[in-house]
C-alpha cells in the first residue's frame, strides 16, 4: 500500500485493496464490523464529485430548471411509474434513469464500488471514496440531528426527509398564518420541500438518503443517494473543507483487469448488480471478450 497524500491510497494488489476497502470497519460500541463508510467507485480518479444537475445547468445559471425538469418527468412518466410518494422519492426515480439531479450515487457495498471503480477506458487509474456519514450527519443543522435520533437512526429514507421538510414548511406556515392543503398543490410540493431543504443554514452540509426499492438494481448494489443542502455546492469542495470525513483509494490502471476479474469470480458483476436481460448481455460480452 503506497500513500500518496494525507487521505489518499493506491491499492498496488488485491490483498492491499481488500484492505482499504474494508479499513476502520470494527465499531467498538457494537462489537461488530459495521461500517460507518458509504462508498463511490469512479472510473477516471480526473473525475470529481460532481451532480448531473450541475453539469446539466453549467455556467448558464439556470438552477430553476430543475424544478421543470421533474415536473415533466413526473408528467410524462406516469405511465412507467407509481405516483411518487415525495419529491425526494420523485428525485430518485429520476436519478435512476439518468435525469439531472441534485443527487449523487453512493452504496454501502465497497465490492460494489470497487467494481465501478474498475471499469471505464483501462489506460485510466480508478477512484473509490470512502466517505463517514454518521460524522457527516454530525455536521447537520440541530433539526435533523433531532430527527435522526427521535427514531432511533442515523440514516434518512427518502420518506423520512418528506416528513422532516413538511415539518418544518408547516411551522413556518403556521408562524405566518398561511396553512395550505398541500395534498392538492403536488408541484408547488415539490418546488416549496427543494427551497426549504436548499436554505442555507451557516455552514453548508450533505444528507445521505436510502431511495425507496425501485428495483432489483437498486436493492443488488446496496444503493443510496447524497444530496448537498445547495446544489450549487462543490461537493469535492466541501470535503476538502471537512477532510475528516473521507479517504480514497486509487486503483491502478494496470490492475483494473485483474481486481475486476476477482469481483466477477466473487459474483459482483454486471449480471448480478444490474439484473435483467441487459445486464446478462453486458456480462458476457466482458467475460468472453478476448485478450
Amino acid at each position: 500500500m503506497t500513500k500518496v497524500g494525507e487521505h489518499e491510497f493506491v491499492a498496488d494488489d488485491w490483498a492491499t485493496l481488500h484492505r482499504l476497502l474494508y479499513r476502520d470497519a470494527w465499531d467498538e460500541e457494537l462489537g461488530r464490523h459495521r461500517s460507518p463508510y458509504v462508498f463511490r467507485g469512479m472510473t477516471d480518479s480526473d473525475h470529481n464529485l460532481e451532480t448531473s444537475l450541475h453539469r446539466f445547468v453549467g455556467e448558464s445559471g439556470r438552477w430553476d430548471l430543475e424544478v421543470h425538469l421533474l415536473r415533466n418527468f413526473r408528467q410524462y412518466a406516469r405511465q412507467e411509474i407509481d405516483q411518487p410518494e415525495s419529491p425526494f422519492h420523485l428525485m430518485a426515480l429520476a436519478q435512476h434513469h439518468g435525469l439531472p439531479t441534485r443527487l449523487l450515487d453512493w452504496t454501502y457495498s465497497p465490492a460494489v464500488a470497487a467494481y465501478f471503480a474498475t471499469g471505464g477506458s483501462p489506460d485510466a487509474d480508478g477512484l473509490i471514496w470512502a466517505v463517514d456519514y454518521e460524522a457527516a450527519h454530525e455536521r447537520l443543522p440541530d433539526h435533523f440531528q433531532e430527527f435522526l435520533a427521535e427514531l432511533g437512526t442515523d440514516m434518512y429514507n427518502a420518506a423520512m426527509l418528506y416528513d422532516l421538510m413538511r415539518l418544518v414548511i408547516e411551522q413556518s406556515e403556521e408562524q405566518e398564518g398561511q396553512l395550505a392543503d398541500r395534498q392538492t398543490l403536488p408541484m408547488l410540493d415539490v418546488r416549496d420541500v427543494l427551497t426549504e431543504f436548499s436554505k442555507q443554514r451557516g455552514d453548508d452540509h450533505i444528507v445521505f438518503f436510502q431511495p425507496p426499492s425501485i428495483d432489483q438494481r437498486i436493492v443488488n448494489q446496496a444503493a443510496l443517494f447524497s444530496s448537498m443542502a445547495n446544489p450549487r455546492t462543490s461537493m469535492e469542495e466541501w470535503f476538502e473543507r471537512h477532510p475528516d470525513l473521507y479517504w480514497k483509494i486509487i486503483i491502478p490502471a494496470n490492475r483494473k483487469q485483474e481486481f475486476r476479474d476477482k469481483l466477477d469470480q466473487a459474483n459482483i458483476n454486471h449480471r448480478t448488480l444490474f439484473p435483467g436481460l441487459d445486464g446478462i448481455a453486458t456480462w458476457l460480452k466482458e467475460y468472453y471478450k478476448p485478450c
